[in-house]
């Protein structure tokens, strides 16, 4: 189960809690963790680069630094969408086969990455509403 709950600050940082672990997301002011928009461009190619290290191995390639930049266009108005991302992939190994890293890219990108297909255009994403009265303190 995730729970979002609301924690200090101005009201624009959560903390999403995923069983005893807590991911904070925040966009207040003078924020000092990733907002949602920054989360999700990490999970995506957290996802990715996670599949690549895994095929890899399994290819028995030795793999020791991955790193991944990324960056992205937005659109300028509401909802600020991304309109293209962009990832550079940089692997370093010892004697990592490039066929290989393409290849176990590849797979991530069309077949593995969970995230990724979580933003085809095809997947329906609905929202519900549910209120809640607040309960006047016995002060």
């Amino acid at each position: 189960m995730l729970r979002l709950e609301t924690v200090a600050g101005d009201g624009l940082r959560f903390s999403a809690r995923i069983g005893e672990r807590a991911l904070v997301l925040d966009s207040s002011r003078g924020a000092t963790q990733a907002n949602p928009v920054q989360a999700l461009l990490a999970s995506i190619v957290a996802c990715s680069a996670m599949d690549v290290v895994e095929i890899l191995r399994k290819k028995r390639q030795v793999l020791t630094a991955y790193e991944v930049s990324m960056s992205g266009e937005r659109a300028t108005d509401h909802p600020r969408r991304y309109l293209s991302i962009h990832c550079v992939h940089r692997l370093t190994g010892r004697g990592l086969k490039r066929k290989a890293a393409e290849e176990a890219l590849n797979l991530s990108v069309e077949k593995y990455c969970s995230v990724s297909h979580c933003l085809r255009p095809d997947l329906p994403v609905t929202h519900a509403i549910e209120i809640f009265e607040d309960s006047p303190s016995d002060d």
